[in-house]
């Protein structure tokens, strides 16, 4: 719609309500109002159907790339939807957790025995917190081991073996 040169815009009449009844803004004769109608305005009214791509549990496809590209976490040749979100998440919270390191890092851990031999100690795990006192014993390849290293102070709580 066109209303003397500004176009008429669902969402920009809602943002330029909010402003005091005393705003400049509200004068349909302002610049800066054509300029908030005819750009802001008129993207979001069109933008409605694709509202909830704006956050990250919700969107799809693209728009899952987007959020990775905000936090330089880039998809993975044929990674789905919900495993790329993952790792968004995890990269976006950066917390060492078991899970993390299991799910996203794909490190085999261990339960840390003291004294460990293998010769006598079978590695098992269920222990799901990661702690300086008991800490895990983990198996990775040398550049998955050298990014947590550089990711995380692991201190005695992961021993590579």
């Amino acid at each position: 719609m066109n209303n003397g040169g500004i176009n008429l815009s669902e969402y920009g009449e809602e943002i330029l309500d909010r402003l005091p009844e005393n705003s400049s803004l509200k004068s349909p004769n302002n610049p800066a109002r054509k300029v908030i109608m005819n750009t802001l305005g008129v993207w979001l009214d069109n933008f409605e159907d694709n509202f909830e791509n704006l956050f990250l549990n919700e969107a799809v496809g693209n728009y899952i790339d987007c959020h990775g590209k905000e936090y330089a976490v880039y998809r993975k040749l044929d990674e789905s939807d919900e495993d790329y979100k993952k790792r968004i998440i995890y990269q976006i919270l950066g917390h060492l957790t078991v899970d993390y390191l299991i799910n996203i890092y794909k490190v085999d851990l261990y339960v840390n025995i003291p004294n460990y031999s293998p010769g006598y100690n079978q590695l098992t795990s269920d222990n799901y917190y990661i702690n300086e006192e008991n800490g895990f014993m983990a198996s990775a390849d040398d550049i998955t081991k050298a990014i947590l290293n550089k990711k995380f102070v692991l201190g005695s709580g992961i021993r590579w073996l």
